[in-house]
């Protein structure tokens, strides 16, 4: 259901923008004038004109010869990750469930944002202590400082990666995060010899995490499960002795079921 003008959280420029992205998507494939799109939406003509050069820019909207407004490719994009998402979920969520009741700990199923080179949640199994990690579906974190960031990023060359971090960037989160791209894809050919990636305080103060890949029929990593909680409880000695095998069994079993063979 569309949100009301009279709603507190409306917001009139967001909502023409989607208005207009809708009109130009429920038309036949030769696309709509910017006319014809003034008409069906009832906004002044410049008003669409402005609103079309943002979508534009974004690849929303592709405008054609003779000005004919078509949508873009990037919608494409979106779509199928969507698509893609909402599969991944369905699939993980028991197996979410199964690795949180077995370690009272907080697993986060996440998948990498390509647009904006971030590691985003897309299902969280809360913890059954009492820390609750702050981070909810649908939030995002960055690339160089998460376990699942470091599994996300594994499959691409060092030379893409170090382009990731270029343009987002590597911010100090803590006093262990690192910040040297050197060092960092140290720790990201860990990740593509053992299987897994540990975030050692890197994040968050006191919260330690493993994660591991998830790949699809392709053999590609599309996710990534990890296991994050305090430090006192989580340690590199349980990491290694019990909680990272238990985060690798789970994601190959989600794998499989998404068609993965080795």
């Amino acid at each position: 259901m569309k949100i009301s003008t009279e709603d507190k959280f409306y917001i009139q420029s967001i909502n023409r923008a989607l208005t207009i992205v809708d009109v130009i998507g429920k038309s036949s494939d030769a696309g709509l004038t910017l006319t014809t799109i003034s008409n069906q939406t009832k906004l002044h003509i410049s008003t669409v004109y402005r609103i079309l050069q943002n979508l534009i820019s974004w690849n929303y909207v592709k405008e054609g010869e003779g000005g004919i407004y078509t949508l873009g490719y990037e919608l494409i994009t979106l779509g199928n990750i969507a698509k893609e998402n909402i599969g991944i979920r369905n699939v993980a969520h028991q197996f979410l469930e199964e690795l949180g009741d077995s370690t009272k700990e907080t697993i986060y199923l996440a998948i990498l944002d390509e647009i904006n080179d971030q590691v985003m949640y897309i299902d969280k199994i809360d913890s059954k202590g009492n820390i609750k990690l702050a981070a909810g579906i649908g939030s995002r974190n960055s690339i160089h400082s998460t376990a699942n960031g470091k599994v996300l990023v594994s499959a691409y060359s060092d030379e893409r990666i170090k382009s990731m971090l270029a343009a987002s960037g590597m911010p100090t989160h803590t006093d262990s995060t690192i910040t040297d791209v050197e060092t960092y894809l140290n720790e990201v050919r860990k990740v593509r010899e053992e299987g897994y990636a540990i975030d050692n305080l890197e994040n968050e103060p006191g919260v330690r995490c493993v994660a591991a890949p998830i790949y699809d029929y392709r053999k590609k990593i599309i996710a990534s499960i990890s296991l994050s909680g305090i430090s006192s409880a989580i340690t590199l000695e349980t990491i290694e002795d019990k909680y990272k095998q238990m985060v690798i069994e789970t994601t190959e079993k989600i794998s499989k079921e998404l068609g993965f063979r080795k």
